[in-house]
């Protein structure tokens, strides 16, 4: 058989033949001082960026960064973008090093806000006091302890017990929302003598329940106001401040104080409308609950606009449907004013989207969107309110 021909060399690198005249290509010598494999290349190290960390020599030692936070998913969406987890300070924020690929929105000596200057923050927020939480608080139990007072005054007893009062308080049947005393109620006149006007016992005319200085027509229109800073007696003013002083100082600090008392008494009144046009018309309601439940409202809100800052934002989403489903059953039982607890959350919810901050991040076309929302909004806020004073003022019976 024929002898083969001799293997031809494999090569990985190019750069080892260079052409030799008429001789075509020859391999360089081992020490030829062009020859890559006698001096290599020197690796310089990796310089620090946005998404690789320093290696090298350097690596050791790496100059302090000073990090910025992003906030929301980095443009484009992609990977290593990915939404920063949530629970990183500060507020949700990632903090990465290098130069941003984009201007940082917030400087590193804080949450994202604290950097505007104080009057901006006491206006949208975020603010560190929170004002008219506190401050409603005291108010609130201030007039819990009057109610005590003035009533041990009508009666000689501090809490109602005939008929009993299970919220621990004295009577409310002058202290709230009390429908006779806003308007003319044909079937009830200001001279309709009330049977169990402090106690079971004791009996007076709507115009004396009332009080005030009394009235020839019934006005008291601070009766859709006054009664959010009431309570039925001591449980009834415990359970409101577990979420009024929780959930509400959350929500005060991050809105700021005149966003927030917006918020907190559109919510309030809109519950107690909602309950006077639907309820009966001896039905005295009081307390807070329709205004938290406005807050409650504005929750979904919240979760929708910080979504992509959330790290299991279905989960927030579906835990605050259960319990707000789970506060309204309650509300079913004897006692409790749903109406107002409904009144409020939808106030809360449309009220929400008018003054809720711009989503992190967001795209012009987002901003776009996010404003004809507020717009939209407003406008099913005002003709819902519309509707109720119009329907409230003029049903001069909703009993029948």
């Amino acid at each position: 058989m024929s002898p083969s021909p001799p293997p031809v060399p494999a090569h990985d690198d190019a750069h080892e033949l260079q052409p030799r005249g008429t001789g075509g290509f020859q391999k360089l010598p081992s020490n030829d001082p062009f020859s890559p494999s006698s001096s290599p290349v020197p690796q310089h190290p990796q310089q620090q960026g946005y998404f690789s960390p320093p290696s090298g020599p350097y690596a050791a030692t790496p100059p302090p960064p000073q990090p910025y936070y992003h906030y929301g998913a980095p443009p484009y969406g992609a990977p290593p973008y990915g939404a920063p987890p949530y629970g990183a300070p500060p507020y949700g924020a990632q903090p990465y090093y290098g130069a941003p690929p984009v201007a940082p929105l917030v400087i590193a000596e804080g949450p994202r806000g604290f950097n505007r200057p104080l009057w901006l923050r006491m206006l949208i927020g975020p603010i560190r006091v929170p004002i008219f939480s506190q401050l409603s608080a005291l108010v609130m139990a201030g007039v819990l302890i009057y109610e005590f007072v003035r009533f041990h005054q009508l009666t000689g007893d501090i809490i109602e017990t005939n008929p009993f009062n299970y919220m621990i308080g004295p009577s409310f049947q002058a202290r709230g929302r009390f429908t006779p005393c806003i308007r003319d109620v044909p079937s009830f006149p200001t001279s309709t003598v009330i049977s169990d006007c402090y106690t079971s016992n004791q009996t007076c005319t709507v115009k004396e329940m009332c009080g005030f200085g009394g009235f020839e027509t019934p006005d008291q229109n601070f009766r859709l106001i006054l009664p959010i800073f009431m309570h039925a007696g001591v449980i009834h003013f415990l359970i409101n401040m577990l979420t009024h002083l929780r959930l509400g100082v959350d929500l005060e600090r991050a809105l700021g104080t005149p966003r927030y008392v917006v918020l907190y008494m559109a919510s309030g009144i809109g519950g107690f409308l909602l309950s006077a046009m639907l309820s009966q018309n001896l039905t005295v309601s009081t307390g807070c609950s329709g205004a938290l439940f406005g807050l409650i409202g504005y929750m979904f809100i919240d979760i929708l606009v910080h979504w992509r800052m959330l790290s299991h934002p279905w989960q927030d989403l579906f835990g605050l449907f259960i319990s707000t489903l789970i506060s309204l059953v309650l509300g079913l039982l004897p006692g409790l004013d749903n109406f107002a607890h409904i009144g409020g959350f939808v106030v809360g919810f449309f009220l929400g989207i008018t003054i809720a901050p711009m989503r992190p991040m967001a795209t012009r076309s987002t901003q776009v969107v996010t404003w004809v929302m507020r717009c939209v909004a407003l406008v099913i806020l005002v003709v819902f309110f519309a509707l109720l004073v119009r329907e409230f003022y003029s049903a001069y019976d909703p009993s029948k």
